[in-house]
């Protein structure tokens, strides 16, 4: 932390105090230091989970899941050593994390860096300042904390000769001008962006097994999720039945304080309901019927402003509207009905965004198609059940979701589509 400040001030640092990478720990040793993070995770599960209540924004019921999941791919990372042998560290990473990363998101990334053999530099906002304090407490050695305010902690790292690589999670509208640093610098870049992920429903059979697993995955954490699915195109012969049910299983969600266990449905931040309601008020003036809402009311949370907003259901949407063109990030669950499956998977590959697609229906062809514009395909079954079955499944969109930077072979790469991390972050 001291470097980073002193950095930041115009100070080079003398060569003995750049970070260097310790040739000592064999990935088994680093293995041993992910299970110890995994059993605090456990051991203190109890503690964490009201000092997440406490310092996050998030419901209770959220982050439980969350540490949940985040002891999981830890302990996942067992099954994955024999790929790495004959792989060698970066050397050092740096890792800009999101403001809306519990724990198992953190966690995860600065294990499989770990896992790689490199030294591991993270920064969170600062609004996170005191999140970021115990998740630092929770790594120990394996990670270096940074208070960096702004974006310039990227510029900051991509410029240091001794960072080889950057993960950064964010928008794409910015994160496209690090371009030309990565060029001149050489400094990988893996980017995770946001999503605007389709679900198709193909058959009428499935409309309530679809309609739960729409409502479940869509309204995870109020939609705050990138791969949370936010674009829906159903079938004639399945829409009424779909749009109907979904409403029902909407309102049976339960919104309101983020400490209460049952919550289901917390608050936005200001700038997320703002961007919500502007979309929803589009839709209304191109054709949309909004099916189910509330009334949208301020809270504070922890000391933040925040915007509790009821879940909302829009049917009759199509693609002249932003709530099907743009990220919304929040609890809508948007409707269009497709004329036929050709439509509706038509529909689902126009888009800039290509992170994960959700189908339910067996058709043929049609996961092999989508796998072409988006990072995952999840075939009856959501982004929710996959990650909880396979915790260290590769990870990645396409076009505008999620991209890396790199040289190869004296040639500047871009590559898209889904990735594991601890590849990433080594070398052959």
């Amino acid at each position: 932390m001291a470097n980073c400040e002193l950095l930041r001030s115009g100070y080079e640092p003398r060569d003995e105090e750049v970070v260097v990478v310790s040739p000592t720990l064999d990935t088994a040793s680093r293995l041993d230091v992910i299970s110890t993070i995994c059993q605090r995770v456990l051991d203190r599960a109890a503690d964490l989970e009201d000092a997440a209540v406490r310092l996050l924004p998030f419901p209770r019921q959220v982050i439980r899941a969350d540490l949940a999941l985040a002891a999981s791919r830890l302990e996942a990372f067992a099954t994955v050593t024999p790929r790495l042998a004959g792989r060698r560290p970066l050397g050092r990473v740096a890792l800009a994390l999101p403001g809306n990363a519990i724990l198992s998101n953190p966690l995860a990334t600065i294990a499989a860096s770990h896992l790689a053999g490199n030294k591991t530099l993270v920064r969170m906002p600062r609004q996170r300042r005191e999140w970021a304090a115990v998740l630092s407490a929770l790594v120990g050695e394996a990670a270096e904390f940074v208070d960096f305010g702004g974006s310039g902690f990227i510029d900051h790292a991509m410029r240091q000769p001794d960072v080889d690589a950057i993960m950064v999670f964010g928008d794409d509208s910015w994160a496209a001008d690090y371009e030309m640093v990565a060029r001149t610098t050489g400094t990988k870049f893996v980017f995770e962006g946001p999503g605007k992920d389709p679900f198709l429903v193909l058959c009428p059979a499935l409309v309530d097994e679809a309609a739960r697993a729409a409502v479940e995955a869509g309204m995870f954490n109020a939609g705050q999720a990138c791969t949370s699915p936010e674009r829906f195109y159903v079938v004639p012969a399945a829409y009424d039945d779909f749009v109907e049910r979904v409403i029902d299983l909407v309102r049976e969600l339960n919104v309101g304080d983020p400490d209460d266990p049952q919550t289901q449905i917390g608050p936005l931040a200001p700038v997320v309901a703002h961007r919500l309601d502007a979309q929803v008020r589009d839709a209304i003036s191109k054709g949309a019927v909004v099916l189910n809402t509330g009334m949208a009311r301020p809270m504070t949370v922890n000391g933040e402003e925040r915007v509790l907003v009821p879940p909302i259901v829009v049917a009759g949407t199509d693609h002249r509207m932003t709530l099907m063109r743009e990220e919304t990030f929040g609890p809508v669950i948007a409707i269009q009905r497709a004329a036929s499956i050709h439509e509706a998977l038509e529909l689902a590959e126009d888009s800039p965004y290509g992170l994960s697609a959700t189908t339910f229906g067996r058709v043929e062809g049609v996961a092999e198609r989508l796998v072409h514009s988006h990072g995952q395909v999840f075939a009856e079954q959501t982004w929710l059940s996959q990650r909880r079955r396979h915790p260290l499944a590769p990870y990645g969109g396409r076009r505008r979701s999620g991209w890396v930077w790199e040289w190869q072979d004296e040639q500047f790469v871009r590559r898209d589509g889904p990735r594991h991390n601890f590849l990433e972050f080594s070398r052959i």
